[in-house]
């Protein structure tokens, strides 16, 4: 009888394996919800190799926190930052897109509901503290500007949380309308 070994996957894929299969998992059910169990099962790897890649829940939670900062930074902050003209236009649509990836604003929220946590809560004002500042002295924005950019924004996260822009209500479509 032959036993066949499973091809080693190299460690950085082995990450990205578990970030994103631990973004669906905390995005959906926060911190302390959440599984390693399960996340370790969605990704066929033994609940132990996950802890030797990330010894901790917590940390696997920020680690995935920290991924998606990342991706908002590449995919929002930098097309406004290097946007010639209306920054917070060229941000704002870029935000457009990233709220259909729901898991991500699933996880931004749940960063901010497990803001209980010292730590997390750290992490969650300094990302805010840096997206607040990197908004505020874009050309033409100012202090009000980034504020207004940052709730209109906060608000479309947790509506794209709802499905709100799917649902096709009456009521949805004048509600996400109002104020624009």
């Amino acid at each position: 009888m032959s036993t066949q070994r499973r091809a080693r996957i190299p460690l950085a894929v082995r990450r990205e394996q578990i970030l994103a299969a631990a973004l669906v998992e905390f995005g959906h059910k926060g911190l302390h919800g959440g599984s390693t169990v399960a996340i370790a099962r969605d990704i066929d790897i033994s609940h132990p190799n996950l802890f030797r890649i990330y010894p901790t829940k917590h940390e696997l939670f920020v680690a995935v926190l920290k991924h998606v900062f990342e991706r908002v930074e590449a995919r929002m902050l930098s097309v406004g930052e290097s946007a010639e003209e209306n920054p917070l236009d060229a941000m704002s649509d870029a935000w457009g897109v990233l709220m259909q990836e729901r898991d991500l604003m699933f996880m931004i929220l749940q960063g901010y509901a497990a803001s209980d946590d010292d730590n997390i809560r750290d992490i969650m004002r300094e990302w805010t503290r840096e997206v607040f500042e990197r908004v505020e002295v874009l050309p033409g924005v100012g202090e009000d500007g980034a504020h207004d950019f940052i709730a209109q924004g906060m608000f479309y996260m947790a509506a794209a949380a709802m499905d709100l822009p799917a649902r096709g209500d009456a009521w949805a479509a004048r509600f996400l309308a109002s104020g624009a």
